[in-house]
């Protein structure tokens, strides 16, 4: 039988897991989803290809936001390291002890 402190690790492992396993199915949404904010015509993002369409690819004749552009880069992997760095912080954080004493 295992001790308070080691179910609560397994548990936190669990959810840690969990979390990591909806983070994995719901990159490839954000991914489309960033795919049609970058094919916007106003913001004319560097070295963006679209296969279907290619008016909406790169165009350098055309002025550019860069700033909008690397923040819609930077967006995905942001999430996945808050999400990472909170469930790892979540694992190794100290519960106190609880102790049930008498009167």
């Amino acid at each position: 039988m295992m001790n308070r402190k080691g179910q609560a690790i397994m548990i936190n492992l669990l959810m840690m897991i969990f979390t990591i396993m909806i983070l994995v199915a719901v990159l490839p949404m954000l991914n489309s989803i960033l795919d049609v904010a970058q094919a916007s015509d106003s913001l004319n993002c560097d070295g963006y290809n679209d296969t279907t369409d290619p008016s909406k690819s790169y165009n350098s004749s055309l002025a550019t936001n860069t700033i909008a552009c690397v923040a819609l880069d930077l967006y995905v992997p942001y999430i996945v390291l808050a999400i990472l760095i909170g469930s790892v912080a979540s694992l190794l954080r100290r519960r106190p002890e609880v102790e049930y004493g008498g009167y």
